[in-house]
């Protein structure tokens, strides 16, 4: 008969094994640095939430500071690229008498190199002669107060909406200049005007604007885009916030972690 099949010896070594393992559990006693000091823990989680808090706080921050200064810049480019369009306009009027051979609505300017700088075509779509430019040109910088509305309106805009592009993460700290200057310019003229139309009316697609005629008292709904026809007044209507910031929302960085490692490198 094998021995380990009766019960004895089973209750033998089930009652030694049992005395083993109490004996071991009370013998071991563990190390100061195990198991899990909780008033420890608690306030470690506290100081990381604290932690998580402020860099929050900091980024709101950063992209209210940066709104802020869209709308600081979109307005201030307002005004004077409201003056400055309408004086290119007038500007264009002269030279079209000037200079008949030239396509009058392809005069534009842009800045380059933090200048402003003049094109045309001719009525063939080609480019005019150097010296036919120059001969503008020489006209256009006589006009000093229109000068400086374009160059400023213009590079107040292109700075307003400069922050919707990666360089927002090393510029957010950016202090507003009524006289700052940006050297590659965003837009020409032109291109500001097509562009805004464009952004006018798909914003203002299928709305309407309610007007009483005088003379009979009678009211009628016209198209918001045939009520503010011309950059002028859609301009004056809206502003350049809208805009500027509608560019910023569409274009910035959707990536936060940017802006968290701006906040710890500068902490």
């Amino acid at each position: 008969m094998d021995i380990r099949n009766t019960s004895s010896f089973l209750s033998t070594l089930t009652a030694g094994s049992a005395s083993a393992t109490t004996k071991n559990r009370l013998e071991y006693t563990p190390p100061a640095d195990e198991g899990i000091n909780l008033k420890e823990a608690i306030e470690g989680g506290k100081a990381y939430q604290e932690m998580q808090d402020q860099r929050l706080a900091e980024a709101n921050k950063i992209w209210s500071d940066n709104f802020q200064n869209v709308f600081k810049l979109a307005r201030s480019a307002e005004d004077h690229l409201l003056a400055g369009f309408q004086g290119f306009e007038s500007f264009k009027e002269k030279q079209a008498i000037e200079h008949p051979n030239i396509d009058i609505d392809s005069l534009d300017v842009a800045l380059v190199d933090g200048q402003l700088k003049l094109s045309a075509l001719d009525v063939n779509g080609q480019p005019i002669s150097d010296k036919q430019l120059a001969s503008i040109e020489d006209e256009f910088f006589k006009e000093e107060e229109l000068v400086e509305s374009l160059t400023l309106g213009l590079s107040e805009l292109t700075e307003s909406i400069a922050h919707s592009t990666s360089e927002f993460f090393r510029d957010y700290d950016l202090e507003f200049s009524r006289e700052g200057i940006v050297k590659d310019g965003r837009f020409s003229l032109n291109d500001l005007v097509q562009e805004y139309n464009q952004s006018f009316e798909k914003a203002y697609k299928n709305t309407n604007v309610r007007e009483r005629d005088i003379s009979t008292g009678i009211e009628k709904m016209i198209p918001t885009t045939e009520k503010y026809p011309t950059f002028s007044e859609r301009l004056e209507k809206n502003g350049l916030e809208l805009f500027a910031t509608l560019k910023f929302a569409h274009e910035r960085p959707s990536d936060p972690s940017n802006i968290y490692s701006i906040i710890d490198l500068n902490a």
